[in-house]
């Protein structure tokens, strides 16, 4: 069972989630209708595609607005001036193309989907249309994770690297009993009715959490327990035969809650390797035990990985999601003086007209710095990872060891072919 419809790395749709979040949030820069957003399903002549534009270059000229109809006209000459070096490949194209509030110029931006696209589309707004494309980021496999024994029970959903506890139940049923003689058997006959019934409930509560109407939402399902309670469980009558279909192995666990779940998930990681949280799990756990062992060959933080770089000395790079960070190279019309500042995206506008107002730190004339390139972190470490053969793995931080990533390590941690004196 494949976690995910596209074969390509997380770094890769990781780049692409980027890319589709900055256009989203570009806007056009006289505030009316004149951003193109393309989509063209796979199949689709590319000649048809530029006719239907000079066509919409026709209908551009007679917008009343003047501005918006020679903005319209120019996003338009954009897109035809490059479809003769397109080829429409198995998941079709996705163009978007205009002058945006962001940038102050004409951009032209052609992605490759991570799926191929169903729909044709032309649309002329003061915004980028992207919520097609962010639908394909969205996992198509979700994993449905139970722990239980007679004590309580677990219930998550795995969807990509997210892991979500959905429940979290107590059982009041009694536990072994000293007392002998006669009454031994009553009170075991009358424990097992109470531990059957609570299976029962469980039951039920599998049900409404992992079937919605009439559809089975997970493509698997993992259980994890005792032997007996994990076996009684997947036995009982009352739970749904479609959802016991969807069983890909039951686990010895001796938990419940979420450390039960995090057993369970390390004990079904053979089973599971294709899902992308199994992955992650693995490696940061590999990054975990080498910084455990203290063999000079697990490092965190930005400086230090970037030291290691020079020295090509990284195997696998672990870069969390979660990380927003742009190195924005800013230079003096005056002197030429470049300088570097660190920014997030959303902030670059904040910064420029910051700058826009500062004197040069070096030959103090006003009104004289401007933003020249802007960098994301991750670009940075992709050139460099490539220089040296190096991996580069995304971590999420729909998980603990995400999290713990991000926030006790900063985001960034790598394992190093060999250790580097620092």
């Amino acid at each position: 069972m494949a976690q995910q419809s596209s074969s390509r790395s997380s770094l890769e749709r990781y780049h692409l989630r980027k890319q589709v979040q900055e256009l989203e949030n570009k806007t056009s820069h006289i505030q009316s209708t004149t951003l193109v957003t393309l989509y063209i399903p796979p199949g689709t002549r590319l000649s048809d595609i530029t006719q239907k534009l000079t066509d919409e270059m026709g209908t551009a000229t007679s917008i009343k607005d003047k501005n918006t109809g020679k903005a319209v006209a120019e996003a338009l000459r954009s897109i035809l001036a490059r479809m003769q070096y397109l080829e429409n490949g198995e998941n079709g194209l996705a163009i978007f193309a205009g002058v945006t509030q962001e940038a102050g110029k004409m951009e032209y931006h052609l992605i490759i989907p991570p799926d191929p696209i169903s729909k044709k589309d032309y649309i002329c707004d003061s915004r980028f249309h992207v919520e097609y494309l962010k639908e394909m980021f969205q996992s198509k496999d979700q994993l449905g994770v139970i722990v239980i024994d007679r004590g309580g029970a677990t219930f998550a959903l795995i969807r990509g690297n997210y892991l979500n506890i959905l429940a979290d139940e107590d059982s009041f049923v009694p536990g072994k009993h000293g007392r002998g003689g006669q009454s031994a058997g009553r009170i075991e006959r009358g424990i097992e009715i109470l531990a059957q019934e609570y299976f029962s409930k469980m039951a039920r509560l599998a049900n409404q959490l992992f079937i919605d109407g009439d559809k089975v939402i997970i493509s698997g399902l993992v259980v994890g327990g005792p032997a007996m309670s994990k076996d009684s469980y997947l036995e009982h009558p009352t739970l749904d035969y479609r959802l016991k279909d969807k069983v890909i192995g039951t686990y010895d666990t001796g938990y419940t809650g979420e450390q039960g779940i995090r057993e369970l998930l390390s004990k079904a990681g053979d089973d599971l390797a294709d899902f992308a949280i199994i992955k992650e799990k693995k490696l940061y756990n590999k990054w975990l035990e080498e910084l455990g062992m203290d063999s000079g060959k697990a490092i965190y933080g930005e400086a230090p990985i970037k030291k290691a770089f020079s020295l090509s000395a990284i195997d696998t790079l672990l870069f969390s999601e979660a990380i927003e960070k742009l190195h924005v190279k800013i230079q003096c019309s005056s002197c030429n003086k470049e300088f570097l500042e660190a920014s997030k995206p959303e902030d670059v506008i904040v910064l420029q007209d910051k700058i826009s107002k500062t004197p040069c730190p070096k030959c103090s004339k006003e009104e004289t710095l401007s933003i020249i390139s802007k960098e994301h972190l991750i670009d940075e470490f992709m050139t460099l990872a490539k220089d040296t053969g190096a991996e580069i793995e995304i971590i999420g931080v729909g998980h603990e060891d995400g999290q713990t990533l991000m926030k006790t390590f900063g985001g960034l941690a790598a394992i190093l072919r060999f250790p580097v004196d620092w």
